[in-house]
C-alpha cells in the first residue's frame, strides 16, 4: 500500500466494535443536531425583528448557543474522522458489496454535511444572508441521511440479526 492509500484509506481494526471515543461521538453528534432544532427558530425570530422592533435578548443568546454547538459539531465530526483513521472502524466483510457501498457512501454524505454545515451556517451569519437557503437545504438533506442511517442500524439489527448495531452500543473484543 502506497503512503497516499495509507493515508486516504481508513484503516480496519482488529476489534469487532468502535473505540469508546469513537461511540461517544456518534451518540453526541446526533444529540447536538436535535438540539440545534429549537435554536434555529430563535434564529427566524431575530431576523424578523425589522424596523423599530428590537430582537428579545434570549433569542440573539440562542442564536449565538447555534453557531457554537455547530462549531461543536464540525469539530466533534473532524475528531471522529480522526478516529477513524487513527483506530480504523469494524470490518465490513460480512456486507455484501452492495451493502458496504451503501454504508459508505452515507457515511461519506453524513461527514460531508457535518462539515458543511456549520460552514454555510456561519457564511450566513457573518458573511451573506444569501447562503441561509442552502444552509437550511442542507439540514434538511442530513435529517434524511441520518433517518436512511437509522433504518439501515435497525434493518440490521432486526431483520439481518448481525452485530452493526452492537458495535456502536458496547465494546466486544
Amino acid at each position: 500500500m502506497s503512503l497516499l492509500q495509507s493515508i486516504l484509506i481508513p484503516k480496519v481494526s482488529l476489534g469487532r466494535s468502535f473505540g469508546v471515543y469513537q461511540r461517544w461521538i456518534h451518540w453526541l453528534v446526533p444529540l447536538l443536531c436535535i438540539a440545534q432544532v429549537p435554536t434555529s427558530w430563535a434564529i427566524q425570530r431575530t431576523h424578523m425583528a425589522h424596523g423599530f422592533t428590537k430582537p428579545a435578548p434570549f433569542d440573539l443568546f440562542l442564536h449565538q448557543v447555534h453557531a457554537w454547538m455547530g462549531w461543536l459539531i464540525m469539530g466533534l465530526a473532524l475528531t471522529q474522522i480522526a478516529l477513524r483513521y487513527i483506530y480504523g472502524r469494524p470490518s465490513l466483510e460480512d456486507l455484501s458489496p452492495r451493502e458496504r457501498w451503501a454504508a459508505t457512501g452515507v457515511h461519506i454524505c453524513l461527514y460531508g454535511l457535518l462539515l458543511l454545515l456549520p460552514f454555510t451556517g456561519t457564511v450566513a451569519m457573518y458573511l451573506s444572508f444569501r447562503a441561509a437557503p442552502l444552509h437550511r437545504w442542507l439540514s434538511w438533506a442530513l435529517l434524511v441521511l441520518a433517518l436512511i442511517h437509522v433504518a439501515g442500524a435497525l434493518w440490521h439489527h432486526f431483520y439481518r440479526r448481525d452485530d452493526i448495531l452492537r458495535r456502536m452500543l458496547r465494546h466486544q473484543a
